[in-house]
């Protein structure tokens, strides 16, 4: 294994000397951040940095750090007092660069540090890379009137790796260390209660044994079907936005009771402590990608905490992300035994607080009732595990009623189940619940008694007050019902149903107070007849762009296989600009016609499937849903 005595590096000690002088054999219009991918051999004054393992390609952790990837794969860290090639990257082999081409650089490694010019050389291996195989650069997506021309994901999950205590949830959307460790084995993640969970989620099955399998070969997964795994690697986002995504909206997201269920964490099951470590993630995950990119600024995805950013970055044909929230516990508001955890002054400094994260809109209730208002319950078997959790976060289960009228929460919230589903309920719930049964319904239409509380209705106003954007979904018809009032009465048209957990009913009322809705994406078929259905919705003065809610990585299923015929390979984007061929993880080759929508970057091949399949008029009011959206945001912060 090559060896380089460290002093080597820095004369006849550790302390950096001042920068290198410029050298002839150096590119004076280099910057410390437009090394990444190129290939090197590092001169120092000692000379040549390791030759026997170089050149060098230059792989960005962060911004200015990299991994010196040599021939051999093998990357040069230091420790114990020397450099040596190293088969696994650590923290020792992470290097930060400083300086630029014309003052001269310096590289360092802790306490190593040396002059260096980068002289561009051949030979170097490929690092590792999940391939989006879109070609060619995105128009600006700006139309002749100036509007945005580009569509809008309203819901998706892109920080998910760090809910349910931080190991439910195999892989992420990226690793300072590449995607052999963002999308790694996921045996790991299957140990105890966090196995039997993600296996029921996945297969129907708690204690089926799947192949867990990531990079390279990917056999198991991902698939539409596969909840647990994911789906948003960082390229697949990119894909998706050559293809012309403007506006996305990531969710953060978490669940306290379904995290107390898990044996193993690493995260606290605590909504808002959740909420911060995933709003620092995403802009974490902003960072990397610019250091994918060349430099601050330069990457597409871009984080936005008002819509006029939003338009500039849209205008500017990079992905403005909005951040949202989507948690069972919002502004640590919960409920015990009907009494309210908190005070009109908790919500008061928790919404300053979201402000200050960059949060812009969130969903007052989810999945479990809390001090706000009641949920929109789920079903069957599933239905039966958030009721569990329901009761050991409120002390009570769902209050279940017959409706009254057409609309309804849940048509079976809960089913009899025997064998093994109940062994599995019982393994997992029984501990938490102290001996409580699980309640079973009949059939029919169910609704969840419990309304919009008091302190619900001084949080509507205060989001309104302060310009939040109001998510309608999983409220109870109760809870939706007058929360929509509320919104009616004030006139407020910053209301969103942005992955169809509504009903018919409120999505009207959305609509018509000037809010925005977009269904749950789901198949390519489907999503062409919900837009024909929208379409037929009144709206203040008839103006109309649609979207979808992807909710990839929110244990949520994906569109299935397509079948062949309905997209061609290869295809070109909405504008012209970018060709598309199927999208590749190592070994694994997407299609959307086999595959469905697997991966984040399957929606440039499931936005093809809408435009076969819908025409141009579906198409160009997809591709006005951004423009809209923005203009709804516009209104809210005049």
């Amino acid at each position: 294994m090559p060896v380089l005595a460290a002093t080597a590096l820095v004369g006849a000690g550790l302390a950096a000397p001042g920068p290198a002088a410029a050298d002839p054999h150096g590119d004076p219009g280099q910057t410390r951040y437009s090394l990444v991918d190129g290939c090197f051999r590092i001169e120092t004054p000692a000379g040549p940095l390791v030759p026997a393992a170089g050149p060098f390609r230059m792989r960005a952790t962060a911004l200015g750090e990299y991994l010196l990837y040599g021939r051999q794969r093998e990357v040069l860290e230091a420790t114990g007092g020397a450099i040596r090639a190293a088969r696994e990257p650590s923290d020792a082999a992470v290097w930060t660069v400083n300086g630029s081409g014309a003052a001269g650089f310096t590289i360092s490694n802790g306490t190593l540090s040396t002059p260096a010019v980068f002289a561009p050389d051949t030979g170097c291996a490929e690092f590792p890379e999940a391939q989006a195989n879109a070609h060619g650069t995105p128009g600006s997506g700006v139309g002749a009137d100036g509007s945005i021309v580009g569509t809008i994901d309203a819901h998706a999950h892109v920080t998910a790796y760090e809910f349910m205590g931080g190991d439910f949830h195999c892989g992420r959307p990226w690793h300072r260390f590449g995607v052999t460790y963002a999308l790694p084995d996921c045996a790991q993640y299957r140990t105890g209660t966090n196995g039997l969970v993600a296996s029921f989620l996945d297969y129907g099955e708690p204690f089926r044994k799947s192949d867990t399998t990531g990079w390279p070969g990917f056999r198991d997964w991902p698939k539409p079907s596969v909840l647990t795994a994911e789906g948003a690697y960082w390229t697949g986002i990119e894909r998706s936005w050559k293809a012309g995504l403007r506006v996305l909206t990531v969710d953060l997201v978490d669940n306290e009771s379904l995290c107390a269920m898990m044996t193993d964490r690493r995260n606290p099951c605590d909504d808002m402590a959740s909420v911060r470590t995933q709003a620092a993630g995403l802009r974490a995950l902003e960072n990397y990608i610019d250091a994918q990119s060349g430099g601050p600024g330069r990457g597409f995805f871009r984080i936005v905490t008002d819509p006029g950013q939003a338009r500039a970055v849209a205008a500017a044909g990079k992905l403005a992300v909005v951040l949202g929230m989507e948690v069972s516990n919002p502004l640590g508001c919960g409920v015990f035994l009907g009494q309210p955890q908190c005070t009109r002054g908790d919500v008061d400094r928790s919404l300053t607080e979201l402000r200050a994260l960059g949060v812009s809109s969130f969903f007052p209730v989810h999945k479990f009732d809390n001090a706000f208002g009641g949920t929109k319950m789920d079903h069957d078997v599933t239905g039966l595990l958030v009721n569990a959790g329901n009761f050991m976060q409120t002390g009570t289960f769902w209050n279940v009623q017959t409706c009254t009228g057409p609309e309804h929460d849940s048509t079976q919230p809960s089913v009899p189940v025997a064998g093994h589903i109940n062994q599995f309920l019982s393994l997992l719930t029984g501990p938490l619940l102290g001996g409580a049964p699980l309640p079973l319904y009949a059939p029919g239409s169910h609704c969840n008694a419990r309304g919009l509380t008091e302190l619900g209705e001084y949080l509507i106003n205060r989001m309104i007050d302060l310009g939040f954007l109001i998510e309608v979904d999983h409220l109870s018809e109760a809870t939706a019902g007058e929360v929509m009032s509320i919104i009616e009465r004030r006139g407020y048209p910053g209301v969103l149903s942005s992955h169809g957990w509504d009903s018919d009913k409120t999505t009207k009322r959305v609509y018509a107070a000037g809010g925005f809705a977009t269904p749950y994406a789901g198949g390519p078929a489907g999503f062409v007849e919900n837009w024909r259905a929208a379409r037929a919705m009144p709206r203040p003065a008839g103006e109309f762009g649609y979207g979808f809610g992807s909710d990839m990585n929110g244990i949520a299923g994906q569109g299935g296989p397509i079948g062949p015929g309905i997209v061609a390979y290869p295809f070109t984007s909405y504008d012209g600009s970018v060709v598309f061929d199927r999208e590749r993880w190592g070994e694994r080759t997407f299609d959307i016609g086999t595959d469905g929508t697997a991966t984040y970057g399957s929606y440039a091949d499931w936005l093809e499937a809408v435009r076969v399949l819908g025409g141009p008029e579906i198409m160009s009011d997809v591709f006005r849903g951004a423009e809209v959206y923005l203009r709804l945001w516009e209104r809210v912060r005049s």
